[in-house]
């Protein structure tokens, strides 16, 4: 069967004559295909060309990106390790914190290392170590170093509480402790097992002590307490107060001239609680002052610090 053939004409518009071509039906089928052929391949190289340069893009991005990252890391380190050495002294002020409130000393492994093992990184920065170990190994470091800065800094918190709490309590005791001479005079008498009495005239334990004063010279409160007694006392003691300091420390105050407190009132240390006397049994104006620490007299010597007045 005779292939089909197409004549094309080319018209010129001057005067030039008319040419024509003739060309097979397959020719032209074959000119399409290659037509498309080559389009196709054009395509695909546009294509991979542009998928090439998103990847190289990406990969640039990613690149920087990283690099920002690592440079972010090394600077929290550098923070960090200004934070361990405030850490550092921080816990040696803790550390005499802990000797003038009376407490242990911290293990020093334990103070080093803080509570718990070492840290084990966060899921993210294990992640980023696969994708990007030399950053990742940066980040992962980081987060195990904040992990025990952390740990240590919770330690360092609750040992500082520890203290602080210990010295309040120090301070509250000592507040409640009687340090102090309840009045200015000289000591006429000192506690005894056995002494004369100069008015029965018979020998028997002296359980505090004799401050020898002026009549109406103040008599004042050694420590913080609640007034428990504040009246006359038939056995010899006249008018006399009576304080509970807490802490199973209980002060008397015997012979006064006059109470400037009443039952049931709380006092501090300094305050005027009656005036030096002689009512009761007594030789001659003075103090008569004892003090009784878990229900035993002791010497109330013991406890004043050198001749001190508020």
């Amino acid at each position: 069967m005779p292939q089909s053939r197409w004549t094309l004409m080319l018209v010129p518009h001057d005067n030039e004559r008319v040419r024509s071509f003739q060309v097979s039906a397959r020719s032209i089928r074959n000119a399409l295909s290659g037509a498309a052929i080559f389009a196709l391949l054009l395509g695909t190289f546009v294509i991979s060309f542009a998928v090439k340069q998103s990847h190289h893009s990406q990969s640039a991005g990613l690149k920087r990106e990283n690099q920002l990252l690592a440079a972010e890391v090394d600077e929290m380190r550098k923070q960090m390790e200004a934070l361990d050495r405030s850490i550092a002294a921080l816990a040696k002020k803790d550390e005499q914190v802990r000797v003038i409130a009376g407490l242990p000393e911290v293990n020093a492994d334990v103070r080093k290392a803080g509570v718990g093992g070492p840290g084990t990184g966060s899921m993210g920065a294990r992640a980023l170590a696969k994708l990007n170990p030399g950053v990742g190994r940066k980040v992962e470091a980081t987060s195990e170093d904040l992990d025990a800065l952390m740990r240590r800094a919770s330690l360092l918190r609750g040992s500082m509480d520890q203290a602080v709490t210990q010295i309040r309590r120090n301070q509250q005791r000592m507040a409640s402790t009687p340090t102090i001479l309840p009045t200015d005079g000289h000591l006429s008498s000192l506690f005894s097992g056995s002494r004369y009495h100069p008015v029965l005239r018979i020998s028997r334990p002296h359980k505090g002590i004799d401050i020898a004063a002026r009549i109406g010279e103040p008599i004042l409160a050694p420590a913080r307490g609640r007034v428990v007694f504040a009246g006359n006392r038939s056995n010899g003691y006249g008018n006399m107060v009576e304080i509970d300091h807490g802490y199973g420390y209980v002060t008397r105050y015997a012979h006064a001239s006059r109470l400037r407190v009443r039952t049931g009132q709380m006092v501090d240390r300094g305050d005027r609680i009656a005036d030096v006397g002689n009512t009761g049994l007594t030789s001659g104006p003075h103090l008569h002052y004892e003090v009784e620490v878990n229900g035993n007299q002791v010497d109330p010597m013991n406890f004043v610090i050198g001749d001190a007045l508020p």
